[in-house]
């Protein structure tokens, strides 16, 4: 599910027919993820896995690296072949601390050669630290990679909360968007990693 998926030129192929139809859209809402870990037991990675008629169509993965704090969160989102990126929304939370958000930041390049360019913003909401991708852009056809290195951590804080909501267009005469929503929690020790 890592690969990257190339730009169907099919999808292009209908733009223009889909263009002269008033906008007809079909919206379905997923919020019930299949939640699988690493089969490596020194692999803190877990994703979400969605499907429509019981077929996969996209997972959004999160591997935390620990250090002993979260220092560093890797995240990936794929989808099938026929489908585009919309938008992406992921909600880190920094549980049982003192109330404030972790900091992150994005480690680029978060994109291509071509236009238009991925669209993000970075920002505090309450207890959350938000990454926001309004845009994909050039990368909306693609299995998409993002490293978000952690640059503050509320020492107190013992387990993160990682909430996604994606947005996912199957383009056609129909539009077909599907809204994913689920989330990941990870728990972590100083003092076990402190030993190894």
């Amino acid at each position: 599910m890592r690969r990257r998926a190339l730009l169907a030129s099919a999808l292009t192929a209908v733009s223009p027919v889909a263009a002269g139809c008033s906008a007809i859209e079909s919206r379905t809402e997923h919020t019930n993820p299949t939640v699988h870990t690493s089969d490596d037991p020194r692999d803190d990675e877990k994703y979400l896995e969605f499907q429509h008629d019981g077929t996969e169509i996209a997972t959004v993965g999160v591997d935390p690296t620990f250090s002993p704090l979260p220092d560093n969160l890797h995240t990936w989102i794929s989808h099938t072949e026929d489908t585009e990126l919309q938008s992406l929304t992921q909600r880190f939370v920094a549980l049982d601390g003192d109330g404030t958000p972790p900091q992150i930041s994005l480690q680029g390049p978060f994109m291509g050669d071509d236009k238009p360019h991925p669209s993000v913003s970075l920002f505090r909401d309450g207890r959350a630290a938000v990454i926001d991708v309004h845009r994909f852009g050039e990368l909306a056809n693609e299995t998409v990679f993002m490293q978000l290195p952690v640059t503050q951590w509320p020492e107190s804080a013992r387990r993160l909360v990682v909430e996604s909501t994606v947005e996912l267009v199957k383009p056609g005469l129909t539009d077909q968007t599907h809204v994913l929503d689920g989330q990941l929690e990870f728990e972590f020790s100083i003092e076990s990693e402190a030993e190894e």
